[in-house]
């Protein structure tokens, strides 16, 4: 998933980790992020603000995109795997199995 401004790709891994990449020179940008799980599914909020991530384990979390901080508490209780996530300026869109 690419950053609204383009300058940066996030991928979500099986290792439960989400980490941030510079699109054009392909390196690792700060650390990785720690999750609950495998991650399935990765976004950007379309400010860039934040990336949200959501597990296998049914947790869904929100980072700050500059710093890597978790933005509140992780989100839980869907009963599925999550599949898909989009986001546009105010609605966060799940797709579930």
């Amino acid at each position: 998933m690419c950053s609204p401004d383009g300058r940066h790709i996030v991928s979500g891994s099986e290792d439960g980790t989400t980490q941030i990449w510079d699109a054009k020179t392909g390196d690792v940008v700060g650390d990785h992020l720690d999750g609950l799980g495998r991650v399935t599914s990765v976004a950007y909020t379309p400010d860039g603000r934040h990336i949200i991530s959501a597990s296998n384990s049914w947790i869904i979390l929100i980072w700050a995109a500059s710093n890597g901080a978790a933005v509140g508490e992780p989100l839980g209780g869907h009963a599925d795997l999550l599949l898909a996530l989009r986001t546009d300026s105010t609605l966060y869109c799940l797709g579930f199995r």
